[in-house]
């Protein structure tokens, strides 16, 4: 049969508080709080960045350093790093707390129970605990602070993001002007014998707009839904029909001749049904001329068409005319829906043939102050390009068009889109210069600087753009929360380590370790039996019983029934 041994410590001699001579009973504050100290400083770290990250930020616009790192999220981040730190702190000392509490240093009645270790730890570590503890202490144990600090902190999460909010206000920020130009270069050099054409792109403009139906203005560049602009000038095409006399020649042999000022004629013979005609040609105008010191013309042509019938005819003549100027635009967008308005155009130029410059090139002067044209601008066609849009467009719009009403030939597709047009002839010529000023816009140049060497002013005609921008509101009440905690904190931390000193305990804290090796007084010891065995034994055995923890003469630490209760 084995034996049990059972050592019976002898009756040792205690003192409830040994001198530091005798026996050291902790390390000193420095290393034994270490640990908590450095929490501290990381929760004063997190707590002072986070107040400045609030105080920069309060009131501007929410940053963004990159899709994955936000504002809200470094506050939350910080937050976080502040909570854990401080719950440490707490932990610490809450832990701590068991041990001053079952040290005897109290004066009069000892109320220490086996079992408080148990609710010292789960006050350490939960909620409920520290709940369990504020009600069992009453307040007569300074660890009530610390779990009441603890229930505190668990709303950190709903107060972190009730300290900061973001409102959305409108916000402007500058955008560059839209497409304009102040001279046109788009010739190229064509074959080896010096000759120029137009490029590729401008032709598809002067098709498209004798042949579409419509044109859109050239788009701007509105990284919003809403942009505006100052109104702003640029080089243009302008363009205008109107009607034209002719005169009438009969004979009985050849029918009717309509000759209009500039030449061109077309002839109708009495009878015949077949006898529609229309006719576009390209002239040196009447009404108009190309006068290179007045205005910049492109192109001058007539048209004239007499119809099927002579009994029901009413001949119609018209001259129209293409020539650069200068127009001034007020374009913005509201809710994505872009609005272009021309405000003034202006055609009056001169011929200049300075020697400063590469070619003969026609210079915009005296513009109205309508225009918006800055001192330092230059508005200029060289004469190149001109004769190049001129040798260009001129053939496009020679030709006729002949037959009976169910089958008119057409001379070319262009002749026949500008007779579908002849019933809105202002809206066609209209569609044509406005295709072509797309194109100038996108790929004319700038003759002036965009800084202005004497003012240093920009000359861009810049807009703003509109949109709305998260700003950064911070409620200062509600910082007051996890600051007054952190106070609160440092204060439990400041006294814990006293009562710690004071009482010459270790700083054991949430150590298990130092259990194993205090050791229980016989008395107490007798009467566990079989509560390991049991689920909730122990405290059931001995849980109740009040206990001090007390150092013997040779140093070791032992839990006995209080000798003054």
């Amino acid at each position: 049969m084995s034996q049990t041994h059972i050592q019976i410590f002898p009756s040792p001699k205690y003192d409830r508080i040994p001198s530091p001579s005798e026996a050291s009973a902790s390390a000193s504050p420095a290393s034994s709080w270490r640990g908590e100290y450095i929490y501290s400083g990381v929760c004063l770290a997190a707590a002072s960045l986070l107040v400045l990250l609030m105080y920069i930020f309060d009131g501007q616009p929410e940053p963004r350093w990159n899709s994955n790192l936000q504002y809200s999220t470094v506050i939350i981040a910080i937050m976080t790093c502040f909570r854990l730190a401080l719950k440490a702190v707490l932990e610490s000392c809450i832990s701590q707390g068991a041990w001053i509490w079952v040290s005897g240093f109290r004066k009069g009645s000892v109320e220490a129970k086996i079992e408080d270790f148990k609710m010292f730890d789960e006050a350490a570590t939960g909620l409920w605990g520290s709940l369990v503890l504020i009600w069992r202490m009453r307040g007569r144990h300074l660890a009530c602070v610390g779990a009441a600090i603890m229930i505190l902190a668990q709303g950190f999460e709903t107060f972190s993001s009730g300290m900061v909010g973001f409102d959305e206000s409108p916000t402007q920020v500058s955008i560059p002007s839209p497409p304009r130009a102040e001279t046109y270069l788009g010739v190229l050099p064509d074959g080896k014998g010096g000759d120029i054409s137009l490029g590729l792109s401008t032709k598809a403009a002067i098709y498209d707009g004798i042949i579409a139906e419509t044109i859109p203005p050239v788009a701007v560049s509105c990284p919003t839904l809403d942009c505006t602009w100052p109104p702003f000038p640029t080089l243009a095409v302008c363009g205008k029909c109107s009607e034209s006399h002719f005169q009438t020649a009969c004979n009985s042999q050849n029918g009717c001749a309509y000759t209009m000022p500039s030449g061109t004629s077309v002839s109708h013979q009495d009878g015949l049904d077949s006898g529609f005609r229309f006719k576009v040609a390209p002239t040196n105008g009447s009404t108009n001329t190309f006068a290179s010191d007045s205005q910049p013309y492109i192109s001058i042509f007539d048209m004239i068409s007499v119809p099927q019938k002579f009994s029901e005819t009413i001949v119609q003549a018209h001259e129209c005319a293409l020539w650069f100027c200068l127009q001034s635009f007020n374009v913005t967008v509201a809710n994505g829906v872009q609005t272009s308005i021309m405000i003034s155009n202006w055609s009056t130029t001169h011929f200049s043939m300075e020697s400063n410059i590469q070619s003969d090139e026609v210079i915009f002067t005296d513009t109205p102050p309508n225009l918006y044209v800055h001192n330092q601008s230059r508005y200029s066609i060289p004469a190149d390009s001109i004769q190049a849009l001129r040798s260009f467009i001129n053939p496009l719009i020679t030709g006729n068009a002949s037959g009976p009403a169910d089958a008119i030939q057409y001379s070319s597709d262009w002749i026949e889109a500008i007779w579908n047009a002849t019933p809105h002839l202002d809206f066609w010529i209209a569609r044509l210069a406005l295709s072509i000023t797309n194109e100038i816009r996108r790929t004319g140049t700038l003759n002036t600087p965009t800084i202005s060497e004497n003012t240093n002013k920009t000359l861009a005609y810049t807009g703003t753009a509109s949109t709305t921008t998260s700003h950064v509101r911070v409620n200062w009440y509600w910082v007051i929360y996890p600051l007054t905690l952190m106070i609160l904190a440092f204060c439990y931390l400041a006294q814990t380590v006293w009562r710690t000193a004071r009482d010459q305990v270790c700083a054991w804290k949430g150590d298990s370790l130092p259990m194993l090796f205090c050791h229980v007084e016989p008395g107490v010891y007798a009467q566990v039996q079989d509560g390991m065995d049991v689920p909730e034994g122990l405290v059931g055995r001995v849980g109740k019983i009040e206990v001090e923890l007390v150092r013997r003469d040779d140093g070791l630490w032992v839990f006995r029934e209080p000798i003054n209760h």
